[in-house]
């Protein structure tokens, strides 16, 4: 069994998304980035325009169009962002 942690998307109008994940990649500044449960600390700067792609706890994954904004990588994962909307579910 894969380890997991919970994941939060924010938009300034919602919470997009609000579950329990395997992995995370998402477009920083720095280019594309993989997070995944019990790894260190961070705080990243995300892409004006990039994607954003979880595994769930159940192997099934999802991708998402993201708009600038910046990941806490923590105990839990919280991605906040001015837009996200699924491209591929």
């Amino acid at each position: 069994m894969s380890a997991t942690v919970g994941l939060e998307i924010i938009t300034p109008s919602e919470l997009f998304y609000d579950g329990e994940i395997e992995s995370l990649v998402c477009t920083t500044t720095d280019g594309e980035e993989g997070f995944l449960p019990g790894r260190l600390w961070c705080c990243k700067l995300l892409g004006d325009k990039g994607k954003a792609r979880i595994r769930e706890k159940d192997g099934v994954r999802k991708t998402l169009s993201i708009k600038g904004g910046y990941v806490e990588i923590r105990d839990k994962f919280v991605l906040f962002t001015e837009e996200a909307s699924w491209t591929e579910r």
